[in-house]
């Protein structure tokens, strides 16, 4: 069979054309599209780079301000003690008796849990700038060796480090009867403690039997574990009357009063039988 020169150069023509569409397809546009993603990621990456550059620059601002935040943190800690425990509890029942006055006929008191105050879900782009942040530092071989110690030249321990981060809380409940004034002398009180607490709930009710108001405050007793250099301090329980010459309680019943002593009885019959033994 004889080809003609004619479709030789067709052929060839063809050829031409499909490996020109085929490079354009498999070979151009591929590029171009990895050129043009990496063109945008340059964009962005100079983007951060500024931003990483501008931080820098004012790194030793951010210090400064940090120290601050750092000591208002550590003002705001030692206003909760360390720890909140029974005796706690009680002794405020007591405070509010005197104090009120009032009568409380029971009181509840909760094991100390965490306060949760936000989600404690985990900050990624937080953490991410961090990332971000030092391996810029390492690409331009910046030293950052800023640690609790240098944010605190003094040593006060306001480092990050040793910041407790966990607030505690107990919750008490009072059952009790009380006055209208002395009702308000009780939520006084309680705002004026020194350990810091709140009224979470409040409910009270007009007794007609007594004239009086039955109520029940529950209050959060607050404390900060973990703090450094502060100490548990154990409530004076020294003006508190303690004992009772009752165990059984308070009620008497009819005829009880004017009896005589079993022990003077016992004593008066041993008296008379020396008696009748002299006589004897």
């Amino acid at each position: 069979m004889k080809v003609s020169k004619r479709d030789i150069l067709l052929l060839v023509g063809f050829i031409g054309i499909l490996a020109a569409v085929c490079s354009y397809f498999f070979v151009f546009q591929p590029t171009m599209e990895k050129a043009d993603a990496l063109e945008q990621e340059n964009v962005q990456l100079q983007a951060r780079i500024n931003d990483l550059s501008s931080k820098m620059e004012n790194k030793d601002s951010y210090i400064a301000e940090t120290e601050s935040m750092n000591r208002e943190m550590d003002a705001i800690f030692k206003e909760f003690p360390i720890d909140v425990r029974e005796e706690d509890s009680i002794l405020l029942a007591i405070s509010q008796e005197l104090i009120s006055p009032m009568l409380i006929s029971s009181i509840s008191i909760s094991a100390c849990e965490p306060v949760v105050l936000q989600s404690e879900e985990e900050d990624v782009s937080h953490t991410y700038e961090i990332d971000e942040i030092e391996e810029y530092e390492a690409q331009e071989g910046i030293s950052d060796d800023v640690s609790a110690s240098a944010a605190d030249p003094s040593g006060n321990g306001l480092g990050t480090e040793n910041m407790p981060s966990i607030l505690m809380a107990r919750n008490v409940t009072f059952n009790y009867l009380v006055s209208y004034e002395g009702l308000k002398r009780g939520i006084k009180n309680i705002s004026v403690q020194d350990n810091r607490m709140s009224i979470d709930n409040l409910t009270v009710s007009y007794d007609e039997s007594t004239g009086l108001l039955t109520g029940t405050t529950s209050v959060d007793m607050y404390c900060i574990p973990g703090q450094p250099g502060k100490e548990y301090v154990v409530p004076n329980f020294s003006s508190v009357l303690l004992g009772t010459d009752n165990i059984f309680g308070s009620i008497e019943l009819y005829g009880e009063r004017g009896l005589e002593d079993i022990e003077n009885n016992d004593a008066a019959e041993d008296g008379d039988e020396e008696d009748e033994d002299e006589e004897d």
